[in-house]
């Protein structure tokens, strides 16, 4: 299907170059245009402006990421309470604060490392925002080991100090890069790596990625806001989310 949309939108636009060229050289009845005419016309209007296929490929591309925005917020709408009573969240910012930003990411992730900052700066600077993080491992073992350290690390009373050391590594979370975060943010290491190897803890993680199968999420970073949904980091499309919400 996705060869047949690239297809249609490449013949569109080469017809569009071909009538263009028709007019420029007077009209023409369909009748006087033969299949090898048609074929030159076409390897002309490629020559002529060869960027009509880069502009079919962008069409094509807007078309699809429009289409699986518009299915992720359909899931999410559906499914937006399983979020809301999720037991594995944990949220930071203002926790009376009057809009709800819901961020899915992976640790290993780095648009979700390079979104950090600007991220926290966003919710400081507004000071009435609420933010419920969901670990997302979905790349790689790392990810999931990082992600139940995270978790270990909560039982300790850690966790957004883990999350945020993690989140600003520029290292793989390898265990010996766990290790190094766990012993700066003053935890027990021993128990860390006990608590890792908990079931339980396991089966928290293993919920956080079912969470998002069910709602579709399958990239990160990806934000809910006020239940609306913005793909990867975009300050100008959040913000106006968070305005939009406050106005409902």
């Amino acid at each position: 299907m996705r060869f047949l949309n690239i297809a249609l939108i490449v013949v569109a636009g080469l017809l569009g170059a071909l009538i263009g060229l028709v007019a420029a050289n007077g009209p023409l009845s369909p009748n006087d245009v033969s299949d090898e005419q048609f074929s030159d016309r076409v390897r002309e209007a490629l020559i002529a402006d060869p960027e009509i296929l880069r502009d079919a490929f962008y069409a094509l591309d807007v078309q699809q990421r429009q289409a699986e925005l518009s299915a992720l917020q359909d899931a999410i709408t559906r499914n937006y309470s399983l979020i809301e009573t999720a037991p594995a969240a944990f949220a930071s910012g203002n926790p009376d604060g009057d809009v709800t930003i819901v961020e899915f990411f992976d640790y290993e992730c780095g648009y979700c490392r390079r979104a950090q900052e600007p991220f926290q700066n966003l919710i400081q600077d507004d000071g009435n925002i609420r933010v419920i993080y969901f670990e997302l491992p979905i790349l790689g073992e790392t990810s999931y080991r990082a992600a139940l350290a995270a978790l270990a690390a909560d039982r300790q009373g850690l966790y957004h100090e883990f999350h945020d050391l993690a989140v600003a590594s520029s290292e793989r979370l390898t265990d010996e890069t766990i290790a190094e975060i766990a012993t700066e943010i003053g935890a027990n290491l021993d128990q860390l790596y006990a608590d890792m190897d908990d079931p339980e803890l396991e089966g928290r993680v293993r919920a956080n990625m079912q969470l998002g199968q069910a709602v579709t999420v399958n990239s990160t970073p990806t934000y809910i806001v006020g239940g609306q949904v913005a793909l990867g980091w975009d300050e100008d499309r959040i913000r106006e989310l968070v305005a939009e919400a406050r106005r409902r």
